[in-house]
């Protein structure tokens, strides 16, 4: 047990015995479960893989958060505001409000607010608010948090036509995804999207005689917002779980201990924060603390977890074998036992278990045994019966 592969490169083979479930064959335990699913072709997240016990992330378990950077209360922002709060209410996402004020000051838990939000909505009809914003998005596209959606009312078609400009220059050389919809305010008081080749024209005729044309020309802006959240709410779950992953696995290639100690406690304020949490994420971070022989983190990782009424660690058999390995590790009084109280119902029930938990328990007794100078002959026996 001393020495421990790092094994994310390694294939791990997946062993079927007729109907009966995949046994975890010998090393599984010290491995990256995704990684190892590539290099096999054992589904990761199948109903009898490694990840099925618990964590599965979905859009149904998860509220997307949308994040609106507000200028003014009054006028059409406020009405395309109470549209966007209807769309978050209709589809279930999280809306939170942060003043351009605070955000453009630089104020650090409005600035985390923002750079975390599944969706970020703001409003560019102020020309001279527009760089601080184009900045700020700028930031979050280089934390690869892609939704971003631009609103503009102005019949001005002039300033119109170069924000759009300026939108399309983002998206086509700087890798953005900026989605820009302008809108107007209809005499009734009610607010439509449209294409801007359509907006000056349609501004200029509008009369409440025309409200009832704008149908096949326009749609309402809570209809427009509703589908993009819509097919948001359904991706951003994946997307956030793919970017943790891939920060965790280049935390391990860049840091080593102090500093990825240090990184990987970054990484899960974030994770905190975009309430995203899959089984594959906790084990990337266990084996991360592992690699650095941090246990008193995987410990602390996981009891935290338990606390969570969305995410049981220790009904996932991956999570249980590194929190017992670690509690053996730490040593502290009672850990060893509490150790075995996880363990030993696995390797007693009548059901198949991997190998490295037969060979865990049996460290874990040997340990005992040692500690005790030798007299302990009940842990020395169970040690060699495991």
């Amino acid at each position: 047990m001393n020495s421990e592969p790092d094994g994310v490169s390694l294939s791990v083979p997946c062993r079927e015995e007729g109907s009966r479930p995949a046994v975890p064959a010998a090393g599984t335990f010290w491995h990256d479960p995704a990684a190892a699913a590539v290099s096999t072709g054992c589904p990761a997240e199948s109903g009898h893989g490694l990840l099925a016990a618990a964590g599965k992330c979905s859009s149904a378990s998860r509220r997307a958060s949308v994040s609106y950077v507000l200028n003014s209360e009054t006028g059409a922002e406020s009405m395309a505001l109470q549209c966007l709060r209807d769309a978050c209410e209709t589809v279930g996402s999280t809306l939170e409000i942060v003043l351009f004020g605070k955000l453009d000051f630089g104020e650090t838990s409005v600035l985390d607010r923002f750079y975390n939000a599944d969706i970020a909505v703001v409003e560019m009809t102020d020309a001279f608010r527009q760089p601080s914003l184009f900045y700020h998005l700028g930031v979050r596209e280089s934390f690869s948090m892609a939704n971003n959606i631009i609103l503009y009312c102005d019949s001005n078609s002039d300033s119109l036509q170069s924000l759009q400009e300026i939108v399309c220059h983002k998206n086509t050389t700087c890798a953005a995804n900026y989605l820009f919809i302008p809108y107007m305010v209809t005499p009734q008081n009610k607010v439509y999207c449209c294409e801007s080749s359509l907006m000056k024209g349609l501004s200029e005729l509008m009369q409440p005689s025309f409200e009832a044309l704008l149908g096949p020309i326009c749609m309402p802006l809570l209809d427009r917002l509703v589908q993009i959240l819509t097919v948001t709410q359904t991706s951003s779950c994946q997307y956030f779980r793919e970017t943790i992953l891939n920060e965790i696995r280049k935390a391990r290639e860049l840091y080593t201990g102090d500093e990825l100690a240090a990184e990987l406690g970054r990484i899960q304020q974030r994770l905190d924060n975009v309430e995203c949490l899959s089984a594959d994420i906790v084990i990337n971070l266990l084996l991360s603390y592992r690699d650095i022989q941090d246990y008193e983190s995987i410990i602390k990782l996981v009891e935290t977890l338990e606390k969570l009424p969305t995410f049981d660690p220790v009904a996932h058999p991956h999570v249980k074998f590194h929190y017992a390995f670690a509690l053996n590790r730490r040593n502290q009084p009672g850990d060893r036992q509490k150790a075995l109280d996880i363990m030993l119902p696995l390797v007693e029930s009548e059901e198949q278990v991997a190998s490295d938990i037969y060979c865990l328990v049996g460290r874990i007794y040997k340990d005992m045994f040692l500690d005790s100078h030798f007299a302990d002959t009940e842990s020395r026996d169970s040690s060699i019966q495991w």
